[in-house]
């Protein structure tokens, strides 16, 4: 973050009751008067961010989580979509995946607030949850739902998007790390409930009961254990595969489909990204339309 290209900034480091010296390790950063750290009990990651929002002094809000980076010129990129773009309480961009010490799989797909509007209908999110910026203005009371940990930013977006328009930048700002170890993948089956009380907490908000509700592909399903166990990751490679396809990146996308196929080599899940990278548009459609991606 102290590589950002932008440099009116604040920057707020929450110690979530942390054992493993880290806040020791950017003890010498104190001195920098933009940064304050806030230290609570471990009490999990929306108490965290509920404090920050409370303390920030900013126009804007970004997150940061620990152990993802940052492309230098994401705080510009993002507020310069911010400025040109008055109406949006919140702009996302695109990521990829640190794996195994590698950037891979990059997604950067834009999205204009009509096609981020028919995401949130469906209950989808726009854009991965940490690559957003939101204005204090519009969002300044909305909070994260501490009895929804691993899934609070999902809820949040979902409340954030009924109310206001968002947007997506068309750019890869943000890698996001993944852990064998992560929260997000140690119970796949806690998760997948949560998820499902965020979707009843939005059709309760939306008059529609949960049997009503557009029928969505979430990222927990296809691929059996393998996929439920690394969040389906290779949703992530399917996607970036599309992206890259659309941009005349054909060589890339053939090589983010062997690095899917990779992962879980028996498994045909983790092919799709490769057959999407290999197939005819025309054929890509169809098979989109009868859900080979679920």
């Amino acid at each position: 973050m102290l590589a950002q290209t932008y440099r009116n900034w604040e920057l707020l480091i929450v110690d979530d009751g942390s054992t493993d010296g880290s806040v020791e390790q950017v003890r010498a950063l104190y001195r920098d008067p933009r940064i304050r750290v806030l230290r609570q009990d471990n009490k999990g990651k929306p108490t965290a961010l509920n404090w920050a929002l409370r303390e920030l002094k900013g126009e804007f809000y970004a997150i940061q989580d620990a152990d993802d980076l940052s492309c230098p010129n994401r705080i510009e990129r993002l507020v310069e979509a911010m400025r040109a773009h008055p109406e949006v309480a919140a702009v996302y961009s695109g990521h990829d995946v640190i794996l195994n010490g590698r950037r891979i799989a990059p997604q950067f797909r834009a999205k204009s607030p009509d096609v981020c509007r028919r995401d949130i209908e469906r209950f989808a999110m726009p854009a991965h949850d940490p690559t957003g910026m939101y204005r204090m203005s519009m969002v300044g009371d909305v909070r994260y739902a501490p009895e929804l940990p691993v899934v609070e930013g999902y809820d949040y977006i979902l409340r954030v998007g009924e109310r206001w328009p968002m947007l997506v930048v068309g750019e890869c700002l943000y890698s996001y790390r993944v852990h064998a170890s992560s929260v997000t993948h140690a119970d796949p089956e806690r998760r997948q409930r949560l998820v499902e009380q965020v979707i009843r907490r939005a059709c309760q908000r939306r008059g529609i009961s949960f049997e009503q509700r557009p029928v969505t592909r979430h990222r927990l399903t296809g691929g059996g254990t393998a996929a439920a166990q690394d969040n389906n990751l290779a949703a992530q490679f399917i996607q970036s595969t599309l992206d890259q396809r659309r941009a005349k990146h054909r060589l890339a996308a053939v090589r983010t489909g062997l690095q899917c196929a990779c992962l879980h080599p028996l498994n045909v899940h983790y092919h799709k990204a490769l057959i999407y990278a290999l197939s005819p548009w025309w054929l890509i459609r169809r098979l989109r339309r009868t859900g080979m991606d679920d």
